[in-house]
């Protein structure tokens, strides 16, 4: 499988010890809970890129090792894997196309959310339940407060866990996996932007100008913890809550910032 080789092939070797980590967590929960009775929340952004080829690995190792590998493509595998997708009238153009187009390629079985989250949830789970959620929740995200591993939802939402593979991830090891693999990301990180919000609350990362007017690609950012650099702290009412929503962040409880 060309994503597992790829990591092995490589002579970084902290982005394969995380890659290690991330798929043990990732093959315990394919173990601990029917595989569709699993789900996986898809943004187009970094992480859950991350995320996706991580489950495409996963997955492929997970059936290589029940016996089933004979039967797979060794090449390109799919993960079919149940999808959520937050359609949000304020996301940029560019991360609905990648999401859509990301998930045409693998064979992703995509949902989308058209209304507020926690009522699209709700909606999706009751018509066909769901036991875990894969997220791209990484330590540092406003989401991530509180979390492990493997972490339940909050007591006001329907109840699942929250499975976070890449939580102990770093910027560094984002880029250095997505690069080292060589997968297509969403193509605003080839323009300077290096955390991505709605159009309302994200500009290029200053950080990353060159002086001209043009901004280098995200990989190129020295220094992580700038990640969110290009996010406006004060932004509308409105903007923020669907923001917020998309993110997974429960606002209904302040004390608990994730609700998924």
């Amino acid at each position: 499988m060309e994503i597992d080789r790829a990591v092995r092939a490589s002579s970084d070797s902290r982005m394969r010890a995380k890659y290690d980590r991330a798929v043990y967590a990732i093959q315990r929960a394919f173990a601990l809970y029917p595989f569709d009775e699993t789900a996986f929340s898809f943004n187009g952004g970094k992480d859950s890129t991350v995320l996706l080829h991580l489950l495409r690995a996963s997955y492929y190792l997970h059936k290589v090792s029940s016996g089933c590998g004979d039967q797979m493509d060794n090449t390109i595998q799919n993960c079919p894997i149940r999808t959520i997708y937050f359609e949000d009238p304020t996301a940029f153009p560019e991360i609905d196309a990648f999401t859509y187009d990301t998930a045409a390629v693998y064979g992703l079985p995509l949902e989308s959310i058209n209304t507020d989250f926690k009522s699209g949830l709700e909606a999706l789970l009751k018509e066909k339940p769901i036991k875990a959620i894969f997220l791209g929740t990484r330590n540092g995200d406003p989401n991530a407060v509180d979390q492990e591993q493997f972490s339940p939802s909050s007591a006001s939402w329907p109840p699942f866990m929250r499975v976070n593979p890449i939580l102990n991830w770093s910027y560094r090891d984002v880029w250095s996996f997505l690069l080292t693999c060589k997968v297509k990301y969403c193509s605003l990180y080839d323009q300077g932007y290096t955390s991505i919000g709605s159009i309302h609350d994200t500009v290029p990362n200053a950080l990353l100008s060159d002086g001209s007017g043009s901004f280098k690609p995200a990989y190129m950012l020295s220094d992580g913890t700038f990640e969110r650099a290009g996010r406006a702290k004060k932004i509308n009412s409105k903007a923020k809550s669907s923001s917020d929503a998309r993110k997974g962040m429960d606002k209904t409880k302040p004390r608990q910032t994730s609700h998924l």
